[in-house]
């Protein structure tokens, strides 16, 4: 995981570009590997000027396009909808296909939002073969990323943390991903085939590494760790912690 800083007034669309070559460069993306990568994109990122750039990079999409008032104009004029959770949500394909510089699908989505009215959005992908419902599904993954961001602002705190300095903000941000990249790195490493191993961050964070203890350093080497005895998860962890080390 990997963090930008940008002003608040930045909108999201403004960044894309920004972080795809981010992450090209750390995950050294040529041109085979682009073609194998697909892109999952709310719709606050998707314009249609940067859905046509992330083609042109080679990219697949799995997209909602930034619409507006197009979404719900389309979605009037569609008249079969197949139906995902029963009177929940609906999906088709668009009446109108947006055209890019490589081939793809353009869907229309139909759900109600918590006041039960009907909202509309379109989708923009390069999968032409899947089903609508399996292309829906593959969309909604992205609840997984959404889950580890809440995570992050609950059990690191980001909220309760702000720094004046544009220098200084951006050390906090590069700490947060330091710390979010040893915590995801510990569970896969440490706690496989143990009680914690569908713990979130924020579990790890508030229950498990507050375990009270002693740590023992001689020569700027850590030799021994000490846990409580009597906490819940001591028994645990000193099983899991010497993972680290081997």
């Amino acid at each position: 995981m990997t963090s930008l800083l940008y002003p608040g007034n930045t909108l999201s669309e403004q960044v894309l570009q920004d972080a795809v070559w981010g992450l090209e460069t750390a995950l050294q993306l040529g041109p085979r590997q682009r073609q194998q990568t697909c892109l999952r994109l709310d719709g606050g990122f998707g314009t249609d000027a940067n859905l046509n750039w992330a083609l042109q990079r080679g990219y697949g999409l799995t997209a909602k396009n930034k619409a507006g008032r197009r979404a719900g104009a389309w979605g009037q004029r569609v008249q079969t909808w197949q139906e995902l959770p029963p009177g929940q949500s609906w999906i088709a394909l668009a009446p109108q296909q947006l055209q890019f510089c490589a081939p793809t699908r353009t869907l229309a989505f139909r759900w109600r939002n918590r006041k039960g009215k009907l909202k509309h959005a379109l989708y923009v992908v390069t999968d032409m073969d899947s089903s609508l419902e399996v292309v829906c599904q593959k969309y909604n993954l992205r609840g997984g990323a959404e889950i580890d961001i809440r995570d992050d602002k609950q059990g690191l705190l980001l909220t309760h943390r702000r720094k004046r300095a544009w220098f200084a903000q951006e050390i906090l941000v590069l700490l947060n991903d330091l710390a979010h990249n040893f915590i995801a790195a510990f569970r896969r490493i440490a706690l496989p085939n143990t009680p914690l191993v569908n713990f979130g961050p924020y579990r790890l964070i508030q229950d498990v590494f507050t375990i009270p203890g002693e740590v023992v350093i001689r020569d700027e080497r850590l030799v021994e760790l000490r846990l409580l005895e009597t906490h819940p998860y001591a028994d645990i962890m000193a099983q899991a912690l010497p993972r680290l080390w081997r």
